[in-house]
């Protein structure tokens, strides 16, 4: 055997990964709860020696967000001075202005720049200046709703939701399902799932971002009245419901809600998945003329938009 044979391999660990190591065993140690600003400042220091500020910006965020309460605490004191005496700021500046951040971590980098004195008014792409358009159909029984947001800073690329609303009991203008749409450019998503409206016999109205925003806020408010619980769909389409709508202008009539609104009707109230599988299997509630209310077997009801659940391809 060589003696190249013999040599011992070093470990090929990935940079952001051995920074990320490194970072959180400075914060996680015991020794940190004591530790004064300046002590934890030097531990920072001495675990990202060497690495570009680059990948320091884009490690420590995630690093940061997964972090408990209490470290976060502590780590606020810190990191942007941190950030500040080895470029770190700068290079966080750019993955914000280039929106390569989740909706999550671009609100503590900001957060970030803000304390550290920089101007990030201008800075992060807003809700009103990626938003591209928005449409709605509203029918007797039930409605449509769809927005689409610019997904890249060159704007040639979109993404966007579809909700589904129903008019009828229990839902009551409830929002009942959402779909996400692929990241494709804005025109095919018009095509695919604007205008198939139109070629099924039903148009769409193009809206502005204040009545999409009030029309949803405005159903979000009656699956709280109804005590029916977000889908889980839209739960797990919190972060881009936040930045792409609730994150738009209000209008002069639209409904407060909130974040904290959104995450307590995500964990409070009937689930939507089970009145939604009641009317598929056993009966759906149909609210007649006259205010009365009736069942109907599942299998006689006519849904003006069966075709909802198109794949999103």
């Amino acid at each position: 055997m060589s003696k190249t044979d013999r040599k011992h391999k070093r470990p090929n660990i990935p940079a952001a990964a051995l920074l990320r190591s490194r970072l959180e065993a400075v914060w996680l140690a015991e020794a940190a709860a004591q530790q004064t600003p300046a002590q934890l400042l030097a531990a920072l220091a001495t675990a990202s020696q060497g690495m570009k500020p680059e990948r320091v910006a884009e490690t420590v965020l995630p690093a940061y967000a997964s972090a408990q309460p209490d470290v976060q605490a502590k780590l606020e004191q810190v990191l942007p001075e941190w950030l500040a005496r080895q470029a770190g700021l700068t290079a966080l500046e750019a993955l914000v202005g280039r929106g390569q951040l989740t909706a999550a971590l671009q609100i503590i980098a900001l957060r970030w720049l803000a304390a550290s004195g920089r101007d990030v008014l201008a800075l992060a792409p807003s809700a009103e200046r990626t938003f591209h358009s928005a449409y709605a159909l509203e029918e007797e029984w039930q409605a449509a709703v769809i927005v689409l947001w610019y997904s890249n800073p060159q704007r040639n690329r979109a993404r966007g939701l579809q909700f589904l609303i129903d008019h009828n009991p229990p839902w009551d203008g409830a929002i009942k399902d959402v779909m996400l749409f692929p990241n494709k450019p804005a025109e095919q998503l018009i095509e695919h799932y604007v205008d198939m409206w139109r070629e099924r016999g039903h148009p769409m109205t193009a809206i502005d971002a204040a009545a999409l925003k009030r029309r949803l806020v405005s159903a979000l408010k009656q699956n709280e009245a109804a005590g029916i619980r977000l889908p889980a769909d839209l739960v797990q389409l919190q972060e881009q419901f936040l930045a792409q709508v609730l994150s738009l202008p209000d209008g002069p009539d639209t409904p407060a809600f909130s974040a904290d609104d959104f995450q307590r009707l995500s964990t409070t109230g009937q689930s939507a998945e089970e009145v939604a599988r009641f009317e598929q299997t056993v009966a759906r509630r149909i609210r007649l003329e006259d205010g009365q209310e009736v069942f109907v077997d599942p299998r006689l009801a006519e849904l003006d938009f069966d075709d909802w659940e198109d794949e999103a391809g």
